[in-house]
């Protein structure tokens, strides 16, 4: 590109401009690193917060799994304290079972940080009752005495009033990193403790049953407290309390308000009732724990379900923060990667457009197409330069639309959108030694047909034979009319039996192609042709010949083809 370009306007302007872009750049980046150092760190809190929040809330359920399974271990236990030989080794089997599920999550507390003293406890107190349990399970059904099934059933008692030390712990963990959680945690000790005083309710039953005494007043009242204590839970947690709860907690509150609030706690009364007066109970120990735990059920599973959707609710805030640092990051990336755009203003806003402008011009001067966008945010002399050379560039378009329309209006039929007699002329101009044949078409009684049926009519008949003849040459000929009802097709390659042989088709196809005429009357159009060939003529020549077999036609009677034969 010339220097001379850019000397001519060179006028200070270039060196104001790029003060005043490095000065945006620099305005930029201070103002991105300022945003990016308060947005992310605010991320990075919000997303350290929430994933403490939701480890909190998978530890405090790892904590109340084990609470329940503790809880739950017991009525494995008194099936096998109460079960017939006949039933005590898949009543042992269960009870192993649920051994193996309690230390399980035991273990998981370990890994979690919990006290290793209070663990340690707990697993003591395990360890003494089911050894009491496992001694019990081994008797014989008329020996197991009501002080060793009781005492059983107190360690058991006693290892889940050890893990409460756990739970307490936890909560007040969970408190001290975050106070706003109080009302999570009381409602997970409430859903837990729903869990183990039914339970009890249960359990006080089971030494009486297997012994067949009557029911202690020391086991009456320790009843009545687990009774008082549910009731008060349940009022905290259940229907009638104000805490916030989901549709799915509603729902499967009021299922254990149906369940185990009616029905359990009526079977329950009725045995105590019964086991009162004298140790002959409807039911036995076994069949009892199996009614029971199943009416219990709907306690385990509300408890689940708002463990879940506490856990679920603080792992969506997880994830929610972390989408927004990674947000809040690609923001910052994307800011400044435009920042370092700006770097590079001058060069992409000054220097190279007006390179383009110059390549533009050079296109136009080559009747080439210029090109040229222009882009926002370019200086009032850039969008002017691209202005004046988009108008130039419209008005030269402009003038070469009309030249190709004028073209075309020279060269084309306007009725038929076949070429004229002046195109089909200039497509002769082939090879000297090139085949050319020669089909000359004229329709038969035309000017009757417009007297009878009008212009419109006739111009129909006119764009039919056109379409025809078209259709009949494809891509191997030219079609033209020679004006009124006289046409011509121009055939470069074959021989004069193939021309003639078209010529027939079309005959053919024109007679066969009937139209209706506004009488309704049905009309055939008839046409006579010439055919000749002009191999090394002239075209005046050829088409003399083809006139001559045209009118050799017309004078046999019309709608014939004729070829036109040098004389010998």
């Amino acid at each position: 590109m010339p220097f001379s370009l850019y000397a001519d306007t060179n006028t200070g302007r270039f060196g104001g401009l790029e003060g005043r872009l490095w000065f945006m750049a620099l305005l930029a980046v201070g103002c991105t690193l300022l945003l990016a150092t308060a947005t992310i760190s605010a991320s990075i809190e919000a997303l350290r917060k929430a994933h403490a929040g939701a480890e909190n809330m998978r530890q405090f359920t790892a904590i109340f799994d084990a609470a329940n399974l503790i809880s739950a271990e017991r009525g494995p236990a008194n099936r096998l304290m109460t079960a017939s030989e006949a039933d005590r080794s898949e009543a042992r089997l269960k009870w192993h079972n649920f051994v193996g599920s309690t230390d399980a999550a035991l273990a998981e507390l370990e890994r979690r940080d919990v006290p290793d003293e209070m663990i340690d406890d707990v697993r003591a107190r395990l360890a003494a009752a089911r050894g009491l349990i496992t001694a019990i399970g081994q008797q014989r059904g008329q020996v197991r005495r009501y002080e060793e099934i009781h005492a059983a059933i107190d360690t058991m008692f006693a290892a889940r009033d050890s893990y409460r030390r756990i739970i307490e712990w936890q909560s007040g963990e969970i408190l001290r990193r975050d106070p706003e959680l109080a009302t999570i945690v009381v409602q997970g000790i409430a859903f837990s403790d729903l869990r183990e005083y039914a339970g009890r309710l249960g359990s006080y039953l089971i030494a009486p049953m297997v012994a067949g005494t009557a029911i202690t007043q020391q086991d009456m009242a320790a009843s009545s407290t687990a009774r008082g204590r549910l009731l008060e839970v349940w009022d905290l947690v259940g229907p009638r309390s104000a805490l916030p709860v989901s549709d799915a907690i509603r729902v499967k509150r009021q299922e254990v308000e149906d369940t185990f609030m009616r029905q359990g706690l009526e079977l329950i009364d009725e045995q105590m009732e019964i086991g009162s007066r004298s140790g002959r109970f409807s039911l036995d120990g076994g069949n009892l724990t199996q009614r029971y735990v199943a009416l219990m059920q709907p306690l385990g599973e509300v408890r689940n379900i708002y463990l879940s959707e506490i856990v679920s609710e603080f792992e969506t805030r997880e994830q929610d923060a972390l989408w927004a640092l990674y947000s809040n990051g690609l923001t910052t990336a994307v800011l400044l990667t435009l920042v370092l755009g700006l770097v590079a203003a001058v060069q992409i806003y000054i220097l190279r457009p007006l390179l383009r402008g110059a390549q533009a011009v050079i296109a136009l001067a080559d009747e080439r197409p210029a090109d040229l966008v222009s882009s926002p945010g370019e200086v009032r002399e850039i969008r002017r330069l691209y202005g004046a050379i988009g108008i130039l560039s419209q008005r030269l378009g402009e003038r070469a639309l009309l030249t190709r329309q004028l073209e075309i209006l020279a060269t084309t039929d306007g009725l038929t959108g076949l070429l004229n007699r002046r195109a089909l002329e200039e497509n002769t101009a082939l090879a000297v030694d090139a085949a050319k044949y020669l089909i000359l078409l004229d329709i038969d009684h035309f000017k009757s047909i417009n007297d009878r049926y009008g212009h419109p009519f006739g111009d129909t008949v006119l764009r039919t034979v056109a379409d025809l003849m078209r259709h009949s040459a494809g891509a191997s000929g030219y079609v033209a009319r020679f004006g009124g009802e006289e046409f011509a097709i121009l055939l470069e390659k074959g021989s004069l039996a193939e021309a003639a042989c078209m010529a027939r088709k079309l005959r053919k196809a024109i007679g066969n192609c009937p139209l209706t005429a506004p009488d309704g009357e049905r009309l055939t159009v008839t046409a006579s042709f010439g055919v000749a060939a002009g191999a090394d003529l002239t075209w005046n020549d050829i088409l003399n010949h083809a006139d001559a077999a045209l009118y050799r036609a017309k004078d046999a009677g019309r709608n014939r083809v004729r070829v036109f034969r040098a004389p010998v």
